[in-house]
């Protein structure tokens, strides 16, 4: 599938087929921290991902379908850098848009990225935010101590993930959906736990991204059950877990959420590194 405008030498930016993703990882290599990018290359995650050369690629660009953006090698050749814009303006913001996809964020190998954001991002609204990364230094959580005596907490699966009779199940399952090609292949990849109070889902913990036996974790509890500890209590589950099945969990999130970073840090997560990402707000 041919995209973008020309890039130097007649060539054009091209979208790759699933099979041929593994071209890409070379480019990324200073991205190592991302596991966005590994858990694409290696069937997990939908994806779009695209090249200035087949042969050998300079460039690459990847979409994750959701909120995450990855751009890594040359940052130099205007040619391709027109075309990563037409892709991201005329495909990438109408798609998100139109399935209230509210943000992006654009991740990048090299500062030298940054001189090129206004060709790259024309008209679009944006901005350089701090994220932090956290690997899990152990030992394993409890989480038993962080439930209020009120919840249950549960291993995600396929049963789980199919309820239609309990309140915020949907919007738990969704999650699944928009990070995974099936709920079969989750369960079969990752790790993920629920906690049901009241008769309904209050918070869930679950890999959204798997590399190798490496896993990115992701967090959310519904607004009424907040300030009760189950962010911490299902987020400690989720490490065990990680644990039972031989998977290294990570912890992203941007360094003004403040509330995750606590639950990072209260069940194990140490030592952030900090890195820079482009923040585009789709509501603007």
């Amino acid at each position: 599938m041919l995209i973008g405008e020309p890039a130097p030498g007649g060539s054009r930016l091209q979208r790759l087929p699933p099979e041929s993703y593994a071209i890409v990882r070379p480019v990324f290599r200073g991205l190592r921290h991302v596991l966005a990018i590994g858990s694409i290359i290696e069937g997990h995650t939908p994806a779009c991902v695209a090249v200035d050369d087949l042969g050998n690629p300079r460039t690459a660009w990847m979409w994750d379908l959701q909120g995450e953006m990855l751009i890594g090698g040359d940052p130099t050749c205007a040619a391709t850098n027109r075309a990563i814009a037409r892709l991201i303006a005329n495909d990438v913001v109408p798609d998100a848009r139109s399935r209230g996809i509210p943000e992006l964020g654009l991740f990048y190998d090299a500062p030298e990225w940054e001189a090129q954001l206004g060709a790259l991002l024309p008209g679009l609204k944006h901005e350089l935010l701090l994220r932090r990364y956290y690997a899990f230094a152990g030992p394993r959580p409890e989480w038993r101590s962080w439930l209020s005596g009120a919840g249950a907490v549960h291993r995600l699966d396929e049963s789980w993930l199919s309820r239609q009779d309990m309140p915020n199940a949907r919007e738990m399952a969704g999650w699944v959906d928009s990070f995974w090609h099936s709920h079969a292949d989750f369960v079969r990849a990752s790790v993920g736990s629920c906690l049901v109070d009241e008769g309904a889902i209050a918070s869930w913990c679950l890999g959204v991204f798997v590399s190798g036996r490496q896993v990115e974790l992701a967090v959310a509890t519904v607004p009424e059950y907040r300030g009760r500890g189950y962010a911490t209590a299902v987020a400690a589950h989720c490490v065990a877990l990680c644990a039972e099945r031989g998977l290294a969990p990570h912890w992203h999130c941007w360094e003004t959420n403040i509330p995750s970073r606590r639950v990072a840090e209260r069940v194990g997560f140490v030592n952030p590194t900090r890195y820079t990402v482009v923040y585009i707000d789709l509501r603007l």
